[in-house]
């Protein structure tokens, strides 16, 4: 064989071989750009501890229970829009004019919040940028013979925003788990239906959860 035709053959082979890696990279390159870019329903539970960032809301109020923690979301593996769903609740003894006497204060509120949650491709660390609507109701009952029976229900709403940071890993298939932190704060507060102006019912809500992302 000639040496001109030996390296047509070398040339051939070496221009073959470089077609047939690019076009393995670009099938490559397009089945992580599908992955990327695939549509994707995300649900998901969790049970977190809120602390509300109001300054007089632990003197009265003591033994609060787990927040119950509900979410969903349709987006891509790059961001989702979510909404989500809490409530909160605690007991506490009821106090008036800064005195403790026998009764009991029962609260109960509930948040509403929708957003944008971010996160790089497969990364597990994600964050959320959200709009908060909360609504508490706060029950006080005192029977004291220093006081008259008192029995008081008030209804108070807020509006902000709320930030979260959190990181959500795959155990199996859809399946996955996640730890996050939420801060809330609130904007505007309004009056609640005596005219006086409505506490701070943002806070912390630190929660564990399990979510499905199909």
């Amino acid at each position: 064989m000639r040496p001109s035709t030996k390296l047509s053959c070398g040339v051939f082979i070496a221009l073959f071989c470089a077609m047939m890696l690019q076009a393995q990279e670009t099938e490559t390159t397009g089945e992580t750009e599908k992955k990327k870019n695939r549509f994707s329903i995300m649900l998901g539970g969790a049970a977190g501890n809120f602390a509300n960032s109001e300054a007089k809301f632990n003197t009265i109020y003591s033994n609060r229970t787990i927040s119950r923690i509900y979410m969903a979301g349709i987006g891509t593996n790059a961001f989702y829009f979510i909404g989500k769903y809490r409530e909160f609740s605690a007991l506490g003894k009821s106090v008036v004019a800064n005195i403790a006497v026998a009764g009991k204060a029962d609260w109960k509120q509930k948040f509403y919040s929708a957003g944008l949650r971010l996160h790089a491709d497969d990364h597990p660390i994600y964050a959320e940028v959200l709009y908060v609507f909360t609504r508490a109701e706060e029950s006080i009952t005192t029977k004291d013979p220093v006081v008259e029976e008192l029995t008081a229900k008030e209804i108070t709403e807020n509006k902000g925003i709320g930030f979260t940071v959190g990181i959500a890993l795959k155990i199996a298939g859809p399946i996955g788990i996640f730890v996050e932190g939420e801060y809330s704060m609130m904007l505007k507060k309004g009056r609640n239906q005596y005219g006086r102006a409505n506490p701070e019912l943002g806070g912390i809500c630190a929660s564990a959860g399990i979510q499905f992302v199909l």
